[in-house]
Formats: C-alpha cells, sequence, structure tokens
C-alpha cells in the first residue's frame, strides 16, 4: 500500500516525504529526500521492503543510509534486502545493533546528516526499546518511531523494552518538548502534531496532570494490575498503562489487559 504524505507547511517543500505503508501492522517505512539534489534516508524497512525499493526509484533519489529506529522485525525486516539493492548502510544504535538484522554500523545521539537544504539529526529515545532512535529534521518534521503515536503511545514489555519512566521522560522531553506545529511521523499509524498530542493523547494528559488516571481493576498476564489509562490504539485496537502491585508501571497491549468487574 502506497501512501504519499503531501507537505502543508512551505518550509517543507525542500525536502520530499514519502511512504510505504503495512496494510495489516500499519507499520510505516518513510523516505525523506531533498527535492533538488535527489539525495536522502530511509527510516525502517518493514512495511514492504519491495515496494519501498520501487518507491524509491519512482523518486530518483539516492539512499546514503537505512536508520532503523529499532530491531524489532515489523521495521527492519527489508534491511538487508534494501541495503543490497540500494547500496546504503544500516543504521542502528549501539544498544540496538545486535538485535537488528543486517545492521551494519552502528549510530548515536547528536549524528547529524547534512544536505544542501536540509539537515537531520538523530536522537535517542530510550522506553519502547532500550535503543530506539529517532531523527529531527528541523522546520520539516521528527521521525518517532514507536514512541508517539497519535492518540497513543509505545509500549514497554515487548524484546529489549526500557522501563515505563524512560518512555514517559521521552515523549515529554524528548518529543513533546519541540514546538506545537512540529509534525510527528511516527513509526504506525498516520501522522500527528506535538500540540495534538499534548491536549489529546490519553496518556500523555494524564502524565502532564491534566486528568487524574483511572483507578479501574484489572488483570494482566494473571496479575492484578491498576488501570491507569486506556486508550485507542493506532491500529484500532487499545492501549493500557498499568500499575502492578509494587507500583511498577507499563504501557501494555490492551489485548493482553483484562478488565475486572466489581
Amino acid at each position: 500500500m502506497l501512501n504519499a504524505v503531501k507537505a502543508e507547511d512551505p518550509r517543507e517543500l525542500r525536502v520530499i516525504i514519502d511512504r510505504i505503508q503495512h496494510a495489516g501492522w500499519k507499520v510505516n517505512g518513510w523516505l525523506i529526500a531533498g527535492r533538488e539534489e535527489g539525495r536522502g534516508l530511509l527510516v525502517d524497512t518493514g512495511a514492504d521492503p519491495p515496494a519501498i525499493l520501487e518507491m524509491v526509484r519512482r523518486h530518483g533519489v539516492k539512499i546514503v543510509a537505512i536508520l532503523c529506529t529499532h530491531g524489532h522485525y515489523d521495521h527492519s525486516a527489508g534491511n538487508e534486502f534494501l541495503a543490497r539493492n540500494l547500496g546504503a548502510p544500516v543504521l542502528a544504535h549501539p544498544l540496538e545493533k545486535a538485535r537488528t538484522p543486517g545492521a551494519t554500523d552502528i549510530v548515536k545521539e547528536g549524528h547529524r546528516f547534512e544536505f544542501a537544504a536540509w539537515t537531520a539529526e538523530v536522537v535517542h529515545l530510550p522506553g519502547h526499546t532500550r535503543g530506539q532512535l529517532g531523527l529531527h529534521v528541523p522546520g520539516v518534521g521528527f521521525w518517532c518511531g514507536d514512541t508517539v503515536f497519535r492518540g497513543s503511545v509505545g509500549s514497554t514489555v515487548h524484546p529489549g523494552h526500557g522501563t515505563f519512566e524512560e518512555l514517559q521522560r521521552t515523549v515529554l522531553e524528548k518529543v513533546l518538548s519541540l514546538p506545537g506545529e512540529t509534525t510527528l511521523y511516527p513509526g504506525h499509524g498516520e501522522p500527528t502534531t506535538v500540540a495534538h498530542e499534548l491536549e489529546r493523547n490519553p496518556f500523555v494528559r494524564v502524565w502532564r496532570g491534566l486528568e487524574k488516571p483511572s483507578s479501574r481493576p484489572g488483570r494482566y498476564e494473571g496479575k492484578r494490575v491498576t488501570i491507569e489509562v486506556w486508550a485507542r490504539d493506532y491500529d484500532g485496537g487499545h492501549k493500557a498503562q498499568v500499575r502492578f502491585a509494587d507500583g511498577r508501571r507499563d504501557v501494555v497491549p490492551g489485548s493482553r489487559v483484562q478488565k475486572v468487574t466489581l
């Protein structure tokens, strides 16, 4: 499935932003490239690798690097295929490289890709995984992987995960601290903005103290929990913030939570 993301802001006219979105996983494979110089980057490769390759060729772009936000299969499945066909390195965070198929090089926070009319800076986004990466293109947008979605956030229970506190700090201090008009291009689902998520995202509203957490009882993998946030996720399902008896919190798939009726 091919979805073009059209620039709505004149500042974005200097770059091409396009994507392939997997019909089932709703995962995005993003292309960012200069309109005039014809060089750019790929962010994640799991959507549909042959379709991603066709997208790059259709735009006539030279890919200088493939940035893999994290090593989960839905984001990395096409790394080796696309690296081979595009002659580009696959970059991952040092904490993520060993679990990222096809990763050839490491890249750390602060690394800058310099192009003729735009710059992209790598940002470390621990939480969903310990070594997750994002990409900030000033004046254009922020590619945030599985950190923030439209109306939801990443989970903290999948392989290589970080902690709830890391995710919360990353979301509030590294992503949603950007100007409100900043477009967020997530790893799954549709683009959003910083302003929208600050005001409308149920998790963020609780974290900012705009709403009180719920106290509904439930079970997660057989353990008693308190369901503090219950929200629609990018795929039409749900995601939950749960608090365990020992006070620990996690963001978990709603499909694995059982609501308890008293």
